[in-house]
């Protein structure tokens, strides 16, 4: 490490996230599931403090950040207060109302149906924010209001370990029921109009012509990738190609996100510059953040795409006043600005690590790239590339492994290979609408984004299918995460050099926990009950059998989570009707499969009595 390296930050980068810090934490305590008496007591209390510290000089600052704390606190409390109340609904008949439609995507035999249900038994009528499957081929139109008499259930997480956070994942959408329905269930009412605004059908009604141009151009795989590449459209990705970007770290390229919005703003200055004799600089840089902010609206302003355009236009109002803001400034005010908006993006993991990442790289970049140096251009090129990786990895990677238990393992090398043709991809897709409306280059831009896409396939799917692609069965506490941060900042910011030692052999033990917590796996024998899933499964090592009464294919979740979160490949048996005995090494199983399915287990040791979820 150089002497540079050593320095500490300047000082007013850290300005926003002295009030950042606080607000953060004020969310957290206030969300609804771990909310207490006691500690909505505390926020009442710590309110009232906060505006007596406040009042006096000399404690003005801790009065500050405590009002900052309980702003977040009640900020949140507040903006959950109708998703608590929806929660506490409980059907037990169907109920009669109306439906009006958010949104509709493909998903297999089903189409799901995100919209809100206004219940008309109540009075005053009530609203539920619904999730519907419905079997079969319906047109909907968004534009109109249906009716629809369902019973609604409580959209709740399994219990075993790994389980998709479905809760929370549809709390940040504010829907908290579900229902599955047939298609002659749905009739459009005739009482009422049309309940959507123009702008908003004009957007879908963009987006869709944009949609049926990408897959009328491209063949059914391509299109499929650049549709959910440049409109977020991610029916199309099958579990095959969904498994080429996990296996190669390239999730972020799927999903629009910040990469989106940054290589779009590096094209559009590209282009007006070319422009700069009939615009003025302060024009070019509106008419920039005005196509971001369209774009960002027409994917629909997903979290990483609201930090990268909110991000940008502080700083090109920043640079309009005439006043220069770091970036770590307008990270953590865009960061601010945003929860204050909508306080659960703060659970958001795509929030989480697209902030992370932008972290990363501004705190690391630099000091990783100066580490090594070459004389060789090219070389040093992609070591630039290299760096900025391991950069956003730094603080990506423990939150990875916290809630996906996995890593790809040729992620580097195989972003090093994706970085320029992804990235070229990206921009031909957000130009393809204009491309195609002009005479000669509609074809020719057709087969060069059919090509690259191809390309990318096959640079993905080599990797994919390498030996040792993905480790696996990292199950890691939460206090393994901040210990890897706090140490990766110390080896990096304000660390004397007599304590080196002592910081390499805590990195060390750090990675030595992580390394031995997914090696003792291949050391044990466990079984497992799944009871609402009728499944079982006997692990040993890096070997794993399952039974159970349902097809594989609705178990299939279940399983690749099992096999993420203990490092092995599970082998499924479908149960049928009766009884069935099986025997392992000091174990029996007897499973009785009639109207219910029962389980039996007779083990010699203490230590295989089965564990039940």
């Amino acid at each position: 490490m150089n002497a540079s390296t050593t320095q500490g930050l300047p000082k007013p980068n850290w300005h926003f996230l002295l009030v950042l810090l606080p607000f953060i934490i004020g969310i957290y305590f206030a969300d609804f599931r771990i909310l207490t008496y006691q500690t909505l007591l505390f926020a009442k209390i710590s309110s009232a403090l906060g505006l007596g510290l406040i009042v006096r000089k000399s404690t003005r600052q801790l009065g500050v950040l405590l009002l900052f704390f309980n702003l977040g606190f009640w900020h949140l409390f507040f903006a959950q207060s109708l998703y608590r109340a929806q929660r506490n609904l409980v059907f037990d008949r169907e109920v009669r109302g109306l439906l009006k439609v958010k949104s509709l995507e493909k998903k297999g035999a089903y189409q799901k149906i995100i919209g809100v249900f206004e219940l008309k038994q109540n009075r005053p009528n009530r609203e539920v924010h619904l999730l519907i499957y419905c079997k079969g081929e319906i047109q909907i139109d968004q534009r109109k209001l249906y009716a629809l008499k369902c019973k609604p259930d409580l959209i709740q997480n399994e219990a075993y370990p790994g389980a998709f956070d479905q809760e929370r994942y549809y709390e940040l959408q504010q829907i908290s029921h579900r229902v599955f329905i047939e298609e002659d269930a749905l009739h459009v009412s005739k009482r009422f109009g049309q309940h959507q605004s123009d702008i908003k059908a004009s957007l879908m009604a963009i987006k869709t012509n944009l949609s049926r141009l990408f897959s009328v151009a491209l063949s059914q795989q391509s299109s499929a990738i650049a549709r959910a590449l440049i409109l977020g459209e991610r029916d199309g990705i099958d579990q095959e190609l969904r498994a080429y970007f996990l296996a190669t770290g390239a999730m972020h390229i799927l999903a629009v996100s910040g990469m989106h919005i940054g290589l779009l703003i590096l094209a559009l200055l590209k282009v007006l510059g070319l422009l700069s004799r009939w615009i003025s600089r302060k024009q070019a840089l509106f008419v920039i953040v005005v196509i971001v902010w369209s774009y960002a609206i027409l994917t629909g302003l997903s979290a990483s795409v609201l930090r990268s355009v909110f991000m940008f236009s502080v700083l090109i109002l920043s640079q309009l006043l005439g006043k220069q803001m770091s970036n770590l400034n307008a990270l953590f005010f865009s960061a601010f600005c945003l929860l204050l908006y909508d306080p659960l993006y703060l659970f958001d993991l795509g929030f989480q690590l697209s902030y992370l990442a932008m972290l990363g790289i501004y705190l690391y970049y630099e000091r990783i790239k100066e580490a090594i140096a070459f004389r060789w251009r090219w070389i040093q090129q992609l070591w630039d590339g290299t760096a900025l990786g391991l950069a956003a990895t730094l603080t990506t990677l423990p939150l990875s492994l916290y809630h996906f238990h996995l890593y790809p393992n040729y992620a580097q090398i195989a972003n090093l290979c994706l970085m320029s043709l992804s990235s070229f991809i990206l921009i031909l897709g957000m130009f393809f609408p204009l491309l195609q409306a002009l005479p000669y280059t509609d074809k020719l831009s057709a087969y060069i984004l059919e090509t690259c896409i191809q390309w990318m396939l096959g640079i993905m799917r080599f990797f994919s299918e390498a030996p040792g692609a993905i480790a696996q069965g990292f199950d890691l506490p939460f206090w393994w995460v901040l210990s890897f941060w706090l140490l990766t900042f110390l080896w990096y910011y304000t660390w004397p050099k007599r304590h080196n030692n002592a910081l390499k052999s805590l990195c060390l033990l750090c990675l030595f926990i992580m390394v031995f917590q997914k090696q003792q796996l291949l050391y044990t024998r466990e079984i497992f009950f799944y009871r609402s899933d009728s499944l079982i499964i006997i692990r040993e090592g890096k070997v794993a059998i399952a039974f159970g009464a349902k097809p594989e294919k609705k178990c299939n979740f279940l399983l690749r989570t099992f096999e993420n979160l203990n490092n092995c490949n599970v082998a499924y048996q479908q149960v049928h009707k009766g009884l069935t005995n099986l025997r392992f090494r000091n174990v029996q199983l007897r499973i009785e499969h009639k109207q219910s399915f029962k389980l039996w287990v007779k083990a010699q040791k203490q230590t295989q009595k089965i564990k039940v979820f």
